[in-house]
């Protein structure tokens, strides 16, 4: 993997489940985990209507960071100081644990 194509400032958010007062349990991503470099490129995008009649637009990437083993698909993920989140669909490991391929959907 060239570092120099690692131009994308990147944030891992990890999943952090509690429980609140009547006993359910609640997810959360509260601070940044993994802070790190690397390469995006634009995969697509979607636009649909749900059953209200309300458009939904989705927007996928292909991320590829270093390989980093706790790196999970639970966990969320910023690029470049925006404040979209983005899920981890699918991930990949690439060559000998050279690097991660993960494919991400913008959270709506």
């Amino acid at each position: 993997m060239r570092a120099g194509n690692l131009f994308n400032r990147v944030k891992f958010y990890a999943k952090v489940t509690s429980k609140d007062d009547f006993g359910a349990s609640v997810d959360s991503w509260p601070t940044v985990t993994i802070s790190t470099r690397g390469e995006v490129r634009w995969t697509g995008g979607n636009k649909a209507l749900s059953t209200a009649e309300e458009k939904i637009y989705s927007r996928n990437m292909e991320l590829t960071v270093r390989y980093r083993s706790n790196i999970v698909e639970t966990m969320k993920v910023k690029l470049d100081e925006s404040s979209d989140f983005y899920i981890i669909t699918y991930m990949e490991v690439i060559g000998r644990k050279q690097a991660l391929k993960l494919q991400l959907e913008k959270e709506n």
